[in-house]
């Protein structure tokens, strides 16, 4: 199926009128390089209790929309304001301060999708995901020339460094791809994410092991946190952020001031102890942010962890 009118700035356009910060189209193919790479990850169980990562279709976009020809990659750039730890409070991570990007994303993907079925004439053509759908997405933004593999994991991209938020669709369409080509790793011999990361979830250089991720403890796992890793938690209640604060390509970037995902429009960087007993009486706060997820006897027993 042929969408040859589309343009590559048209595209752009519209999705930048949605929100996002910038685009990029490759094919819906999953290079072979990182489908072994992944594979090998979950070999290893450096996935920990994330079970719903072993599901094989996020080396296959054929398998969430068959005939899928191209993908878009959108991004979302959030980097907030710098703040420091606090005693007595705890800090959440960057991404969380705001609106749940998951259900920001779905919005525009959703008028994406019905504004792409309407420019071409035609219906079921595309499958938006945005990190809860089984999709690598991060080697699909790799390969659509956005960016390149952080030694942290992440996706460095080329102008908002690893401070981005990913989501994408698949087309049945064959949309024009710009002349970009993935780009090389720009890390060279830096491994300041390696060496600053406190509990040594980067175990070696573009491999996690989230076991070890304080991220992962304070947010995913379902055990009890293991005593090697809280006390080296310097007080985080929810998420890290701290191999992305080391990272050089984050310096000199300026923060967003407005939109979804800043502070204002959500929880805010800190929780103390009142804040959490307010929450308990006012649950609904916690409503389209993050963090709904967690619940507040999970924050209270996160809190407890450094205080």
């Amino acid at each position: 199926m042929s969408g040859s009118d589309l343009t590559y700035d048209e595209l752009m356009e519209k999705a930048q009128e949605l929100g996002w910060d910038d685009m990029g189209i490759t094919q819906a193919e999953v290079p072979e390089e990182d489908i072994a790479a992944y594979r090998d990850w979950l070999k290893n169980n450096y996935h920990g209790d994330l079970h719903y990562m072993e599901n094989q279709m996020r080396c296959a976009p054929q398998t969430l929309l068959p005939g899928a020809k191209s993908a878009i990659v959108f991004v979302s750039y959030y980097k907030q304001q710098p703040h420091p730890f606090k005693k007595g409070a705890g800090l959440i991570a960057s991404y969380a301060r705001g609106r749940k990007y998951h259900n920001v994303h779905y919005r525009r993907l959703k008028k994406f999708i019905r504004w792409l079925e309407e420019r071409t004439g035609q219906t079921g053509i595309a499958k938006g995901f945005s990190d809860s759908a089984p999709v690598l997405e991060k080697a699909l933004a790799v390969r659509a020339g956005l960016g390149w593999f952080g030694k942290n994991t992440l996706l460095i991209h080329r102008r908002f460094g690893t401070f981005t938020l990913l989501s994408g669709l698949f087309t049945t369409i064959e949309l024009p791809e710009p002349l970009s080509m993935p780009r090389l790793p720009r890390c060279g011999s830096c491994t300041r994410c390696l060496d600053a990361c406190p509990t040594g979830a980067l175990i070696s250089p573009y491999r996690l092991d989230a076991t070890k991720c304080l991220s992962y403890h304070l947010i995913e796992s379902k055990e009890e946190i293991p005593e090697e890793i809280k006390k080296k938690n310097p007080g985080y209640l929810f998420g890290c952020d701290i191999c992305q604060d080391s990272c050089p390509h984050n310096v000199r970037k300026e923060p967003l001031l407005t939109g979804d995902f800043t502070s204002d429009r959500g929880i805010g960087a800190y929780l103390t102890l009142d804040d959490l007993i307010k929450l308990e009486e006012d649950p609904d706060t916690l409503h389209g942010t993050p963090l709904q997820r967690q619940g507040i006897e999970r924050l209270k027993k996160n809190f407890q962890l450094f205080n």
